[in-house]
């Protein structure tokens, strides 16, 4: 590859920097377009010298106005000739005629060029990004690449641009120290150097690359070379720093007497954020800090022998036990004879930090429980380093820094894993291994364990362990290899906790949630015990006052509750978490229009006050929670508080965004806990529920079978109620299928039980009775029955009823053409809708609205409101929605003209409605594509459609069944 040489626009080989070119490359990628103006180094395009300086002045303010005042300052100096103004004029019309976007304004010129089309916003855009950059190697990567735009000296600004280069050059080469990389960098240091050879950083740069690369001879002579060139160049001396720095490599030959650290992990794996924090400091005290198992012993080793070159008085490392020992291990590691090692604690502080007075030693303080364990053990000296690990988060330790840990990344931890295994079986099953690594939580330690456990086996797969790991209640048998032990690690985090603590950790565990909101564990914890378990790293504060517990962490605190406490007190607290739950999420339940009205079953739940500000973002966040405590209380055979919990947010959340996954989920769980415990009321509620979501999901066989299967259940037992309640579901299914004589009867009957002690079940069985007479012709009884069901939702304060009621009528008079009417009643639906949240419900009534409004000839606002239509149904995933309102476009299409587009949407919304199902809907987009092919001239294509669209109508007795000839006469064909 090639990178930039000597200020001379020469290049040099330097193949080590291989990313460099990839990044080259890829410029255009990365920013969208190539670079198209040139001035770190000769002006690109090229043109004569004065347009070339005046074009090197506009690209450096690109987008910019430059008055003509300073860029006749900037190309001219302070005595410009007469006509310098001419001139310019004259050099930007060059500009011009060479195709380069340089536009006159009032207050001066402009080039009107994206600034990512000039190498150096190029520049400065990738040394911006590189700062950022937490990844060593993506911030040496970005690095590099900007350093690659210069091509030799700028054209303008020579002496700013050349010091942001420096910068650039300063900060590449600390990224490549910190990655290790010190033989490879001591070439291009060298080019720097020679370039800057006043930058005393560089040149310690250098002289650190030179000494870690073992070459400290080479690194002692640069410094004598600095000395030269700035007292003969500027009378002074070398700064501190590189005294010191040459101090350092003077006393390196003594690096290997005192090197106590463990063997650094081979296949030490991420990191790069925390390591880069560790690399880039100069001495003080750092404190890694994360629960078992996380890695922080191998962190700090690792940076420790990263950093040895930069300690060469000692690199130590001590397991602590009690500070005196300590002190005693540190003190022989000095070389201190035992007879001069004090007895007392305090003495050996003293001398240990005396010892290590005006020496740079790096130590290892591994596995602390306490700051006090810690305060003897510092040294007094700046140019130590101390890295402390701790699974605590511990106080009062001043002036420290600290490193928090958490689990790896999933591609993080499935590369430890191919790095500990060395072959190729997590190559040849990659989701295997990703799937090993996420039950491993991603923690470095379990990770490591099921890798040596691999390794140790040759002839397992991938997927063998995978199998054994799958099961929560075996999983922590698992993962132990040798010394290595996930329960192990965690048992002695546990074992230091107080008896409440334990007690608040084994229930956490039991719960069964991987996190807990206030509202939630207010009902169950003190606050000062979870902060107890946050201090032992046992829990972790995620946002505000929520909790969360690592999954391996809550397997284990589980397995403890299941041994240590009974299980009445076990059961208990998930009652409790259940009924806490209720209290909020019963006071979000709204005034659905469902098929299956709410069942008010009551628990003595007191509703809580306090709403969320945002219900949809609080339901978005809160519904995994919400859905694992119904599965965790159906677990455990608490059929009851189950079924109660998923219908609470049938009402409050699934049945208001179609959040069927959740809704199956929960409701699935608590019907196998309540077919155990026999209660046949329970079981039919949940079968009208899960009917009502099968309805929702526009399956309607299934929805039809779950509503039967109910009112068997509640005829059984003599719950007319009950009864009632599903004979709605059935006739709500049957009515969709066009079986119309089953669904009058459904309904029917469930008006007649409900009349007396249920007003909004008997709206409901009225608007679908109502819907049923519109579809088969009898007006004058569909606007009887409609009003009526108007009136019952009304008088039950069902705004969303009222809504669709007052539709329902407006759709009798659209039929009619009556369409004022219509419109009046269609958008008072509208705005009543509006108001209640129901954006699902809002995208009929606004389809509605469209299709009024298309018959009147308004395609503009129609066309605005099939937008927001089809957008809302989408959101949701309402299938039956989608394909209306995609009729509706098409019939847009037609009365527009756009013939083919509507051929197009219509054919798809048939296709819709073959998916779902339903006869009816597909005989009415059948006479649409019959109207778009009479339009086009295709009479034989228009008789195919309509006849088959009058089968379907005759077939079902609907009001257009007698309508053929009037499609042919409003289209002006001729019968055939």
């Amino acid at each position: 590859m090639l990178f930039w040489g000597s200020g001379t626009g020469s290049y040099r080989p330097a193949s080590e920097f291989g990313n460099a070119v990839r990044i080259f490359v890829n410029l255009q990628h990365w920013w969208g377009h190539a670079v198209e103006v040139r001035i770190l180094g000769p002006v690109e395009p090229s043109v004569p010298p004065k347009p070339a300086q005046i074009l090197a002045v506009l690209a450096v303010e690109c987008g910019k106005i430059v008055p003509v005042d300073r860029l006749i300052d900037l190309v001219w100096g302070e005595e410009p000739p007469p006509q310098a103004r001419k001139s310019l004029q004259v050099h930007i019309s060059s500009l011009r005629r060479a195709g380069l976007p340089v536009e006159h304004r009032a207050a001066g010129y402009v080039l009107n060029a994206d600034p990512g089309g000039v190498d150096l916003h190029l520049f400065r855009r990738l040394v911006a990004q590189a700062h950022d950059e937490p990844d060593l190697r993506a911030k040496a990567d970005a690095l590099t690449g900007a350093l690659e735009l210069w091509r030799g000296a700028p054209a303008v600004f020579a002496q700013t641009l050349d010091v942001q280069r420096l910068a650039a050059a300063e900060a590449l080469v600390d990224a490549e120290l910190a990655l290790g990389r010190h033989a490879e960098i001591v070439e291009r240091l060298g080019i720097f150097v020679a370039e800057y050879p006043l930058a005393e950083r560089l040149r310690g740069q250098l002289m650190t690359a030179l000494a870690r690369a073992g070459r400290r001879a080479d690194a002692m002579r640069v410094f004598r070379e600095t000395r030269k060139v700035l007292v003969d160049e500027l009378g002074v001396e070398p700064g501190e720093q590189l005294q010191q720095l040459y101090r350092d490599v003077l006393e390196g030959a003594r690096d290997s007497r005192r090197n106590y650290l463990p063997r650094d992990a081979g296949d030490f794996t991420g990191r790069d954020r925390e390591l880069g924090r560790l690399l880039d400091g100069d001495g003080g005290v750092w404190w890694i800090e994360g629960p078992a198992g996380v890695g922080k012993s191998a962190l700090a080793v690792h940076a420790a022998h990263r950093l040895a070159d930069r300690y060469p008085d000692g690199q130590l490392f001590v397991d602590l036990q009690s500070p005196s020992g300590a002190l005693d291990a540190l003190l022989r590691a000095m070389d201190v004879p035992s007879e001069r090692i004090p007895e007392s604690a305090e003495e050996r502080a003293a001398l240990w930090r005396a010892t290590v007075g005006g020496r740079r030693v790096v130590i290892v303080l591994d596995g602390v429980t306490s700051v006090s364990q810690v305060r003897p053990l510092l040294p007094g000296s700046p140019g130590c380093l101390t890295l402390i690990t701790s699974r605590s988060r511990l106080c009062g330790l001043e002036g420290v820094h600290r490193v928090p840990l958490d689990v790896l990344s999933g591609d993080e931890a499935v590369t430890l894993l191919k790095r500990i295994l060395g072959d190729d079986r997590v190559s040849d099953e990659p989701d295997q291994a990703r799937e090993v690594a996420r039950l491993c939580g991603y923690l470095p330690l379990a990770v490591r364990i099921t890798g040596a456990r691999l390794a140790g086996r040759a002839h397992w797969p991938v997927s063998k362990l995978l199998k054994r790991l799958s099961s929560e209640r075996s999983r922590l048998d698992e993962l132990v290899a040798d010394d290595l032990a996930v329960r192990s690690s965690l048992e002695l985090t546990y074992r230091a906790l107080d008896e409440n603590v334990r007690g608040a950790y084994r229930v956490f565990g039991f719960l069964g949630l991987p996190e807990l909101p206030s509202f939630l564990w207010a009902h169950l914890f003190d606050e000062d015990v979870l902060d107890q378990l946050v201090d032992a790293r046992l829990l972790d504060v995620v946002g505000s006052a929520r909790y969360r517990m690592h999954e391996l962490v809550r397997l284990h605190a589980r397995e403890l509750a299941e041994a240590e406490d009974p299980q009445p007190e076990r059961d208990d607290v998930v009652r409790r978490a259940v009924v806490a739950a209720l209290s909020t999420v019963d006071g979000l339940t709204e005034h659905l229009f469902l098929a299956v009205p709410r069942f008010q079953d009551s628990m003595g739940v007191v509703v809580t006050a306090t709403r969320p500000t945002d219900k949809d973002a609080w339901f978005a966040r809160e519904e995994p929670m919400l859905v694992k405590l119904v599965e965790r209380a159906a677990e455990l055979g608490l059929a009851e508080i189950a079924s109660r919990l998923a219908e609470v947010l049938v009402f409050a959340w699934f049945g208001l965004r179609n959040r069927y996954e959740a809704w199956e989920r929960t409701h699935t769980a608590a019907l196998e806990a309540v077919w155990e415990t026999g209660d046949v009321r329970l079981e039919a509620v949940l079968r009208c529920s899960l009917g009502q979501m099968h309805y929702k999901r526009d399956n309607l066989v299934e929805a039809r079978s779950w509503f039967e299967t109910a009112r068997t259940l509640f005829v059984n037992i003599g719950d007319k109620h009950g009864e009632a309640v599903a004979m709605n579901g059935v006739g709500m299914v049957c009515r969709e299928l066009g079986e119309y004589p089953c669904a009058l009867e459904a309904l029917g009957r469930a008006r007649e039980l409900l009349e007396s002690d249920d007003p909004e079940g008997v709206a409901h069985a009225l608007y679908g009775i109502g819907s049923i007479k519109r579809d088969l012709g009898d007006d004058d009884g569909a606007f009887e029955t409609l009003a009526t069901a108007e009136s019952g939702y009304r008088a039950a304060h069902s705004r969303r009823g009222e809504a669709l009621a007052a539709r329902g009528i407006g759709l009798v008079h659209r039929a009619r053409g009556e369409l004022d009417l219509a419109e009046e009643h269609i958008r008072r639906a509208h705005e009543m809708v509006t108001g209640t949240g129901d954006d699902l419900l809002g995208c009929y009534t606004a389809q509605s609205w469209a299709k009024v409004l298309l018959r009147k000839g308004l395609l503009d606002p129609a066309e605005e409101l099939i937008r927001q239509a089809m957008d809302g149904c989408r959101d949701v995933n309402d299938r039956f929605g989608e394909a209306l309102v995609r009729r509706t476009l098409g019939e847009w299409r037609l009365v527009a003209g756009d013939y083919a587009g509507a051929r197009v949407v219509l054919t798809e919304a048939i296709a819709a409605w073959n998916d779902l199902g339903l006869p009816l809907w597909r005989a009415r987009t059948l006479r649409d594509l019959g109207a778009v092919h009479a339009c086009r001239g295709d009479v034989a294509g228009a008789d195919r459609c309509w006849d088959e669209a009058a089968g379907l109508f005759a077939r079902l007795g609907t009001r257009e069944s007698g309508e053929v000839r009037q499609w042919h006469a409003q289209w002006g064909l001729a019968i055939s």
